[in-house]
């Protein structure tokens, strides 16, 4: 069985009696690729001029085509089929060996007309529930395909995607405005989309929906770094002085001096919390998936972690078991006790999101610096690596897979670090 490959042209200029043509691809209204011509130019540069005011770019564009015949297993009738868009020459023709053995076999299947909405809704989201994730990461792939990617991808056929695409995705994302009044959505969000989006092209590759994975050299958008947002240890102990007696004043304590995440905090039960041996056991977390809280476990088995607790935090939690006791004494048969530390006082657990609500109109009340709750977990860690614990000790504290990840997040602190311990020990020799 033979085959062959052909050179077709994506942006190029052709010439017939003196007369110049300019040709690029498009996408027709049903978003499938065609190609658009517009002739009369007398001269070659004028064509590539209005090549460049069309696609941005004067420079001519080559792709290639492979074509094979395969025998129709019932009728034995004989069909062409074609795959185009390749770059290279190499790139069509290792396509073409590929497929020719499969059609040797009688392995080979056409490839499906599948549009970027089956496959995302009907194909690649179903696989990742059936793959057991954390039902927030799902949240996140369902709304990146819901919010993003089938409204400006959906109809496309997922063989015909290109790079172009996506770039054309993200800058579309960084740059319109969003619904509520924002200029551009955040470069994660971009990242997210893009993500799930290559994700689910190279799935359909391996799961045999289409015959090459047409993302596959897409990357990513960068994340450029932003200025980490953390409290001093005064600012930091301004905050606690101004909740001292108040009923979550442990909660804020913790966040500050041991930096859990919210939903570790959120999910705490008294049976995790071992008040005689002074330690917390990380086991679940209370998290928001849909608008809808759920509780889950940890992301990663550095997560499930026990964290020590020193007199001060322990005499805060034996005082805020005893205010809990109280209130389920007052509130009788309406009190519901699932054990819960952060709840209110009938015993219902708090919405996550109103611990952050909570802590930024409590910040700014008192005039300090605006950080976000999450903040409140790199500021206790930048202030122990500040006092000299170690790194390790602050990684196992935060539930980090490594240190070297500690590392990477709060090396800003380490330079500080370095020239106190260097101007001790010569203290000491000198």
């Amino acid at each position: 069985m033979k085959g062959s490959t052909v050179r077709r042209g994506a942006r190029f200029v052709t010439e017939r009696n003196g007369v110049f043509r300019a040709h690029w691809r498009v996408a027709d209204e049903k978003g499938q690729p065609a190609m658009a011509t517009k002739g009369g130019f007398a001269t070659r540069a004028e064509a590539l001029a209005h090549l460049k005011e069309m696609t941005g770019s004067a420079s001519e564009v080559f792709t290639y085509e492979a074509r094979w015949f395969s025998n129709h297993p019932a009728t034995g009738e004989r069909r062409q089929h074609s795959k185009s868009g390749f770059v290279t020459k190499r790139a069509a023709e290792q396509h073409l060996a590929s497929v020719l053995a499969k059609v040797a076999e009688g392995t080979w299947q056409p490839e499906r007309r599948l549009s970027v909405k089956q496959l995302l809704e009907d194909h690649w989201l179903p696989a990742q529930l059936s793959r057991g994730l954390r039902l927030s990461t799902v949240d996140l792939y369902e709304g990146a395909v819901n919010h993003y990617l089938v409204p400006a991808l959906g109809g496309r056929r997922v063989s015909s995607l290109a790079p172009g695409d996506i770039s054309a995705l993200v800058t579309q994302m960084l740059t319109a405005r969003s619904p509520a009044g924002r200029d551009g959505l955040s470069p994660r969000t971009a990242q997210i989309a893009v993500g799930a989006m290559k994700a689910a092209t190279a799935w359909a590759m391996r799961n045999g929906l289409v015959a090459r994975d047409p993302l596959v050299g897409v990357q990513r958008p960068r994340i450029d770094h932003v200025p980490m947002r953390i409290w001093t240890a005064e600012q930091a102990r301004t905050f606690l002085v101004s909740v001292r007696g108040e009923r979550l004043e442990v909660v804020w304590a913790l966040f500050l001096t041991r930096g859990p995440r919210r939903g570790e905090v959120a999910g705490m039960r008294w049976e995790d919390v071992d008040l005689d041996a002074r330690t917390w056991q990380v086991s679940r977390t209370r998290v928001v998936v849909n608008g809808k809280v759920i509780d889950s476990t940890p992301k990663t088995a550095a997560g499930r972690r026990s964290i020590p607790l020193d007199e001060r935090l322990v005499a805060l939690l034996r005082s805020h078991r005893a205010r809990q006791a109280a209130e389920k004494l007052a509130a009788g048969e309406v009190y519901e006790d699932r054990g819960y530390i952060v709840a209110d006082e009938l015993g219902h657990p708090y919405y996550p999101d109103s611990l952050s609500t909570w802590f930024d109109h409590k910040h700014r009340a008192l005039g300090l610096p605006r950080i976000r709750l999450h903040d409140t977990r790199h500021t206790a860690a930048s202030l122990m690596l500040a006092a000299g614990v170690p790194v390790k000790v602050v990684s196992e504290m935060l539930g980090h897979s490594s240190p070297t990840i500690t590392l990477s997040i709060y090396a800003h602190v380490l330079p500080g670090m370095a020239e106190e311990a260097g101007a001790a020990l010569s203290a000491q020799l000198l």
